[in-house]
Formats: C-alpha cells, sequence, structure tokens
C-alpha cells in the first residue's frame, strides 16, 4: 500500500510542477504588461475557431483576420510579430502573402500556435526564409498531456483492460496474474519535450527509460535517462534503431513529422521489437508504416498492442485496416489526446512566454531549427 501511494504521490507532485511551469509564463507577461509597451500583433486564424476565445488580450493588440483582406488594414502596417494558427492550409498561405505582399513591413518573428511545424513547411521554405524571420512553436504547451496518454497506453495492455473489460461482458471470474509497469523498459523515439514529460510519468512508475536521440552526445540534463542511444555523428542508422527497440517493453514514438522521419517505423524496426511489446504513437502519424503495424498486429504478429493518436490520413478513413483490429491489439484515439479542457489556454501561454521574451530582447523560449524541422 505505501508503494501505491508513494507512486501516486510522486505523479502528482509531477503533474503540479508541469502545471506551475505553464501557467508561470502568461504571469510573468501579465506582471510585465505594465511596463511595457503593449504592441501590435497580427494573428491569422481561421474565423471563429475557439482558439480564439482564449486570446490574451490583455497582453497586446491583436488584429486577427483568416486572410491579409480582413485584417485591420490601419493596424496590420504596425504588427511587429505575426502568429500563423496552421489548422487550414488556406491560412498558411494568408501568412505566406502577409509576409511577402509588405502588408506588415514591421513582422521581426512569427510563431506557431501548434507544436508541429510541418503544416507550416511551404511557407518556411518560402516566405519565412525570404523575410530571414525568426520562428518559434507551442512546444512544452500540451506535453504534459500528450505524456498522460503514453502512460495510460502503457497501463492499458499492461493490466490487460480489454481482457478484464471481455471477461466482465462474459461474467467470467478469471483471477490472472496482473503485470507491472515498475522494471520495465520505456524506449523513447526521440527526446524532445514530448518525450522529456513521458520520462518523468514512467519514472514515478519505476520503469527504466532509455532513448534514441539523434545526437546521443546531448547531456541529460534532467538525469532522466538510464541509456542514450543513437550516433555521435551523422545520420540514425537502422542498427541505432535496433537497439533500443530490442530492449523496450514499451516504444513511445513522439517524433516530428520531416522527411527523415517518415515511416521511421516500419516493418523492420516493428520486427525487431520484443514479443508482447507496447508501441504508442503520439507525434506525427507521418513517422508510422501503418500497413507494417497491422500486420505486426495481426494474427500472425507478435505485438502485445498499439495505442494510436495520430494518423497517416486524417480523419482516418473508414477503408483503413486499422479499425478492424480487435480491441486486444489496439487503443484508438482521434488526434485528441492533447485536446484537453486547457488546451488553447496553454497554447497561449506557451506564446506569452515567447512574447516576453521578444519584448525583452532576451533568448527565444521555444524556437524553431527551421532546417531541421522542429
Amino acid at each position: 500500500g505505501r508503494r501505491q501511494r508513494g507512486v501516486g504521490a510522486a505523479a502528482c507532485l509531477v503533474r503540479s510542477a508541469m502545471a506551475g511551469a505553464a501557467t508561470g509564463a502568461l504571469q510573468r507577461g501579465l506582471s510585465g504588461a505594465a511596463t511595457l509597451p503593449r504592441e501590435v500583433v497580427a494573428v491569422v486564424c481561421p474565423d471563429n475557431h475557439p482558439a480564439l476565445e482564449a486570446l490574451p488580450r490583455s497582453l497586446a493588440e491583436f488584429v486577427v483576420g483568416s486572410d491579409v483582406a480582413s485584417l485591420d488594414p490601419k493596424l496590420l502596417p504596425l504588427a511587429r510579430a505575426l502568429v500563423v494558427l496552421p489548422f487550414s492550409p488556406a491560412c498558411v498561405a494568408s501568412a505566406g502573402e502577409l509576409l511577402r505582399g509588405g502588408h506588415a513591413p514591421r513582422i521581426e518573428w512569427v510563431h506557431c500556435y501548434t507544436a508541429g511545424v510541418d503544416s507550416l513547411s511551404s511557407f518556411i521554405a518560402g516566405p519565412l526564409r525570404e523575410a530571414n524571420l525568426p520562428l518559434t512553436n507551442g512546444r512544452s504547451a500540451f506535453s504534459s498531456s500528450l505524456a498522460e496518454y503514453a502512460l495510460h497506453a502503457a497501463l492499458h495492455f499492461t493490466k490487460k483492460v480489454p481482457r478484464c473489460q471481455a471477461n466482465r461482458a462474459a461474467k467470467v471470474w478469471d483471477r490472472f496474474r496482473m503485470p507491472v509497469l515498475r522494471g520495465q523498459t520505456m524506449g523513447l523515439l526521440g527526446y524532445g519535450d514530448i518525450a522529456k514529460h513521458t520520462a518523468r510519468l514512467a519514472k514515478a512508475f519505476g520503469m527504466r527509460v532509455i532513448a534514441l536521440r539523434r545526437n546521443a552526445v546531448k547531456e541529460d540534463k534532467d538525469g532522466l535517462l538510464d541509456m542514450t542511444l543513437g550516433p555521435y555523428a551523422g545520420p540514425i542508422l537502422p542498427a541505432h534503431k535496433a537497439a533500443l527497440l530490442r530492449e523496450s517493453d514499451v516504444v513511445v514514438c513522439a517524433l516530428p513529422g520531416t522527411p527523415e522521419t517518415k515511416h521511421f517505423m516500419s516493418t523492420d524496426e516493428f520486427g525487431a521489437m520484443k514479443p508482447g511489446a507496447i508501441f504508442v504513437s503520439l507525434g506525427r502519424g507521418s513517422a508510422v508504416d501503418e500497413a507494417a503495424l497491422v500486420t505486426a498486429l495481426g494474427a500472425h504478429g507478435h505485438l502485445g498492442g498499439a495505442a494510436l493518436d495520430v494518423f497517416e490520413v486524417e480523419p482516418l478513413p473508414p477503408s483503413s485496416p486499422l479499425w478492424d483490429l480487435p480491441d486486444s491489439k489496439l487503443l484508438l484515439t482521434a488526434h485528441n489526446a492533447d485536446l484537453t479542457a486547457d488546451y488553447f489556454e496553454l497554447g497561449w501561454q506557451v506564446w506569452a512566454s515567447n512574447y516576453e521574451a521578444f519584448r525583452r530582447s532576451e533568448p527565444w523560449v521555444t524556437l524553431v531549427d527551421t532546417a531541421a524541422g522542429y
């Protein structure tokens, strides 16, 4: 009993720390508003989008529109920052038109509301590069909820939830041995903000945590990793992947969507995983070869289960064979693992932390490496 309460307390402390970090940036921005002038900020966003309801209007003078024509022509030339909510291709195209057309000549900084910037690839390669502007993103805003999803998925299959549900439906008293996460190994593909939050929660459950990184020399500043795998220089090789996959009981893929991560997990990779291992995908759907995963989860497959929140095509087409996999093998959610009640507030809090840095000429909080794509 003491062990269970200790794990719960540790998890609560982690969540409490995450919540404090998330709100701190906005509080600092609010406190600084009285001493620093309010800037004009252009926001390109679909009309009536719910993100606009959480707009922190006390921090700046926002000029909001879905295209250049709908942005206030008197205020737009005064804007020094641009926020793009890339929820539609039209808005991304409008952001490019805004920069290229000279409609906002004072823009010094662009922020992508979401953590993933793959939907902005044409904007980054064209108008942003031509204007030579820094780009920040919503990294860290949604990491806490996604980490919870990863652990939920690990528990779902480890604790045999589908079996328990089937037993209840059939009125079967099945007193099977209940597995635990403690002592198992979680393998993280990539070690960005989502993976770090996931590692903290995994540690609270007593798991061993290893990670595959593009640069294995990077320091583990938080001391959460038991082992780091990957190249010291050059690309990630199949041998690096296989080394992590062979050791992991739970594999969490939180990779960004880039050309380098396309089908990062495919036939060979799923084949390298342990029999009964669990696979969790919550970064970008393009990183997973869904056809290969269906085979690995099928009647002759060896994986214990998979949890998917992101897909190669969204919404997932009715024709996808993923829909036909049994509940015992697949937990499927509609890219809403991070769509929490405070989703939009969290997104604006990350923007506010960068906005404060911008006004104070301090280093960016979530600067994007546009060459790497994240």
